[in-house]
């Protein structure tokens, strides 16, 4: 913004006493000239009338002062004033929001000028709205193969994080964020890779991806095992990203595959230690077989207490035996369940798919009967494929009926699928031998009979008898999960949470932030309600509220909304304004507990607030109690404000929304104050950018040059 530029008031005081004194210097002027050029004598002469004859010209010169002054004023109220702010609305319809109007005023000539900006600006809507129409026609083949990729990486069971070589996160998915985001470790577009993962196994990684570029591989890769926190094991593919363009191939970033391994890593522990203790004992438990046998073969004419006592050994070491290869089995069945994908499915969805399959093979009726609000975690294609061969058993008996299938809760864990079928028995032999019946192939490659599948979902398959050794059901236990837990990650804004800024591929060093163009940056908009107005007299934070904003896009997603508890009366007028209940504040953190979170979510970021010195101030007040300084850099909207429209008479929040064509929600509460300020600022960037400020050092200079900069709290 260029020093030069005056208010209007100034200019108008300028302008003023300039004509003053130019009036007043040629007629003092004129009268100097006039006295030198007569002679002594008739100097003498005129000094006799002076007193008469100076005081009209004064007199006249101060009236056609007034009259001057006069036309001066209405030139600056009804041409001046009004071009300037012409000129400030016509940016604002071109650079941020093409809905504004101006509000016809001034000289006819003016008013006439705003007719046709309007009519021009109604125009160029349309045309915009024209030319964007056909924009996203043309975007619109592109914009379903970007969806098809959003959706492909939100539904990939592993986390995907996509980083430039600095180690900023360009990309991420929700399961990324479900397995890296803690306390104290943020995981966000922009934020370092490094917070949430160990940095020497990626550096090493890195190396690797570069030499392997360089060497010329085509499909280079690494992978390695990398422990998260206690409990969480993942298995990191890290795959190299490559710079578009002619020429030698340069990596600009990498990706990186993250896989949970923890269960299998359990899985696998558990299934050596099984290994090993049965191994001893067997090793034990035919050692003692063996012996008694020997003992047995060697001596024929052995005593019968001691054959007994032999015997006796044999059965207790088989039978010892029988329980560690029991053991050694569901241990195993348990290993190959943590392997399997069991997938959560509605009861009666999953009676939709057997109804039909059975009405397809058996050509009869099937009734279902489900639970309402039942899921269940289970292998659907597999329980299919089961109860599909149960089928062809049924499908050679003669006089089946129909077939009935139920599905009920039996407990908080356990769920039942029951099979009747009517007109006819099948014997417990065939249901038994069905059960044994090979029909699916584990990871290994094995195998599995549906009763070992069974097994694996941790249930079991029970014969309805109905007398002697024939059935007429039976009942498959299955396990179950609760709506709640099913649920739990739906919440959210967005149907398919994947996050990516890929600008950050061009990223450069931070150590210029000051050289940084705003579109460029990092921010995080916040803002606090507080019981009072006065930081230095008492008065204290009961929340506050922010969100992360990229450049010009708003990260929704990435916010943070927490009421504090203040430890002093919140008094009924600060509660009228925000409509924050004292009782709401009870039990909630202290600001000591709070502000260390908001600290780190506010790393590597310029803070923007409106009145941002209010804000400000209630942070530094409680620096000494946190050990933490807010020393980032720091943006105000109302200085912005300011600096893109120094000629509109308010810069309240709500006005500039009106002006930006912003629709506020949730007014005076933090989160909800701090989004609208974060679409202003957007919105505001653009016409900073035609004020000539691009940098964040331009907008700090510019801002320190606002009348309002001298308010202090």
């Amino acid at each position: 913004m260029p020093t030069t530029n005056l208010k209007p008031s100034t200019k108008y005081w300028v302008f003023l006493l300039a004509i003053v004194f130019l009036l007043f210097l040629v007629i003092g002027a004129s009268f100097i000239a006039s006295w030198f050029a007569l002679d002594p004598a008739e100097q003498a002469q005129v000094q006799t009338f002076a007193h008469k004859l100076v005081p009209y010209p004064l007199l006249g010169a101060a009236i056609l002062c007034l009259v001057i002054g006069s036309l001066v004023s209405l030139l600056f109220k009804y041409y001046i004033i009004p071009i300037l702010q012409l000129a400030e609305e016509t940016k604002l319809i071109s650079r941020a929001n093409p809905n504004y109007r101006i509000d016809p005023k001034g000289a006819h000539e003016v008013v006439e000028l705003v007719t046709v900006i309007n009519e021009h600006a109604d125009v160029c809507q349309q045309l915009q709205q024209d030319v964007r129409d056909e924009i996203d026609r043309a975007r619109a083949e592109l914009q379903t193969e970007r969806n098809r990729l959003a959706a492909l990486v939100s539904e990939l069971p592993n986390g995907v994080l996509v980083c430039n070589t600095d180690g900023q996160i360009l990309l991420y998915n929700n399961m990324a964020q479900q397995l890296l985001q803690q306390p104290g470790r943020l995981i966000g577009l922009g934020r370092s890779v490094f917070s949430v993962l160990e940095r020497e196994p990626i550096l090493h990684a890195l190396d690797v991806l570069h030499q392997s570029s360089r060497a010329g591989q085509q499909a280079a890769g690494t992978h390695f095992i990398m422990s998260v926190r206690e409990g969480l094991n993942v298995r990191v593919t890290m795959a190299p990203v490559y710079q578009n363009g002619d020429g030698p191939r340069t990596m600009n970033g990498f990706v990186l595959t993250l896989e949970d391994m923890t269960g299998q890593l359990d899985a696998e522990l558990e299934r050596d230690q099984v290994f090993r203790t049965l191994t001893e004992a067997m090793r034990f438990s035919t050692e003692e077989i063996r012996e008694a046998i020997s003992t047995i073969i060697s001596t024929p004419a052995i005593e019968a207490e001691r054959l007994h006592d032999l015997r006796q050994v044999i059965d207790r070491a088989s039978l010892a035996l029988e329980e560690q290869l029991d053991f050694a089995r569901e241990s195993y069945a348990r290993h190959i369940a943590a392997r399997l994908r069991m997938d959560d499915i509605l009861a009666g969805d999953l009676l939709e798919m057997l109804q039909r399959h059975l009405r397809r093979r058996l050509r009869r009726p099937v009734e279902t009967e489900a639970e309402e609000d039942l899921w269940l975690k289970t292998d659907s294609y597999s329980l299919l494929q089961g109860i599909g061969q149960l089928a062809g058993y049924l499908a050679d008996r003669k006089g089946v009926e129909r077939i009935s299938l139920k599905l009920a809760g039996q407990s908080e864990q356990k769920a039942c699928l029951t099979i009747f079928w009517q007109g006819s028995s099948i014997g417990v032999r065939d249901i038994r031998r069905w059960q044994r019946r090979p029909l699916i192939r584990d990871a290994r490659d094995q195998l599995i009979s549906v009763h070992e599948l069974v097994e694996k979902w941790q249930g079991r398959i029970v014969p309805r008898l109905d007398d002697g050794d024939n059935c007429s059901g039976i009942d498959i236990s299955l396990m179950r999960v609760s709506p709640d837990q099913h649920f739990e990650q739906s919440d959210g804004p967005e149907h398919r949470p994947v996050y990516y800024e890929f600008n950050l591929f061009d990223r450069q060093d931070w150590a210029e932030l000051g050289q940084t163009p705003l579109r460029n940056l990092t921010f995080v908009v916040f803002d606090t309600e507080t019981t009072g107005l006065n930081p230095s007299k008492g008065d204290e934070i009961i929340q506050i509220g922010g969100v992360r904003v990229m450049g010009t896009r708003i990260l929704y997603d990435e916010t943070i909304d927490q009421l504090v508890d203040p430890q002093r009366h919140v008094p009924p007028e600060s509660v009228a304004i925000h409509h924050i209940q004292p009782e709401m504040l009870r039990g909630q953190p202290t600001i000591d507990k709070v502000l260390p979170h908001f600290h780190h979510f506010c790393e590597g970021s310029v803070l923007v607030a409106h009145n941002a010195a209010f804000d400000m101030r209630f942070l530094q007040l409680k620096e000494e109690l946190t050990g933490l300084r807010f020393d980032h850099p720091v943006l105000d909207t109302l200085l912005l404000s300011w600096v893109a429209h120094p000629n509109f008479d308010t810069h309240n929040l709500e006005d500039i929304a009106k002006r930006l064509d912003i629709h506020i929600v949730g007014r005076h509460t933090a989160l909800g104050d701090a989004l609208v300020t974060a679409e202003v600022l957007v919105r505001l960037i653009p016409l900073l950018e035609a004020k000539g400020v691009h940098t964040l050092e331009d907008a700090m200079m510019a801002s320190a040059a606002s009348p309002y900069n001298k308010i202090r709290f």
